[in-house]
């Protein structure tokens, strides 16, 4: 199948997994991960509809950016490195990987100079994976505390990556924890964090994901195919 068909199926498979919680589609938003994919590829998921695409890389985004339509809603899911971002702009929706103070200071003092408010999630390593980034949950609210301090970023919620190897209950397990943290965390007010979105489900196990509340889901195999 061609990347529109792949799209109309995973599409389906959300609105399934939506209905299957009590939950809208309408609640979900599909997030094609476009990194490494060519120009001509995202351009047919665009033309089948799509207008959220994630990429990994600044640099690639910068490269892909000017080349595709202005209406395209641009992510960055990939751990950033600080001296990245002062490429950023408004152009970039959200940023779901702010997982350590090096990179929030770096984004208030590209703010501050450039006028620029970044939205980000939190990345929090649910799992306790070794290989993956993230801060751990019990760090996850003395973060949240210093982002008054920093008036150019805005947390709008949380991320997550299932372990490597995880079966699909323990994944699902680290989706739920990630869902009970942000209701947690809802019971304290603190300026520039509102925390309503949870980014959490890729190709292998997004269904299991928007069933557990993920309001993103991040899905690139199963759209684009294999990557290049």
């Amino acid at each position: 199948m061609g990347v529109a068909e792949n799209l109309a199926q995973v599409q389906r498979r959300v609105a399934l997994a939506a209905a299957k919680a009590g939950r809208g589609p309408a609640e979900v938003k599909l997030l094609a991960v476009s990194k490494t994919m060519p120009r001509e590829s995202i351009e047919e998921a665009y033309r089948a509809g799509q207008r959220l695409f994630a990429e990994n890389r600044v640099q690639e985004w910068l490269v892909k950016e000017p080349q595709l339509p202005p209406d395209c809603e641009w992510h960055l899911i990939g751990r950033m490195q600080t001296n990245k971002v002062k490429y950023l702009t408004q152009r970039i929706t959200l940023i779901h990987s702010l997982d350590r103070l090096g990179l929030l200071q770096a984004l208030e003092h590209h703010g501050d100079k450039a006028g620029y408010t970044a939205r980000v999630l939190v990345q929090v390593n649910v799992a306790r994976d070794p290989a993956k980034a993230g801060l751990l949950p019990e760090e996850t609210a003395d973060f949240l505390d210093l982002i008054p301090d920093h008036p150019h970023v805005q947390v709008l919620g949380f991320m997550t990556i299932g372990a490597l190897g995880a079966s699909l209950a323990e994944t699902r397990g680290f989706f739920r924890e990630l869902r009970l943290l942000a209701e947690k965390v809802q019971t304290r007010v603190r300026p520039g964090v509102v925390p309503r979105e949870l980014s959490m489900g890729m190709s292998q196990d997004f269904e299991i994901a928007v069933e557990e509340g993920a309001t993103m889901v991040r899905i690139g195999r199963e759209i684009f195919g294999q990557r290049r």
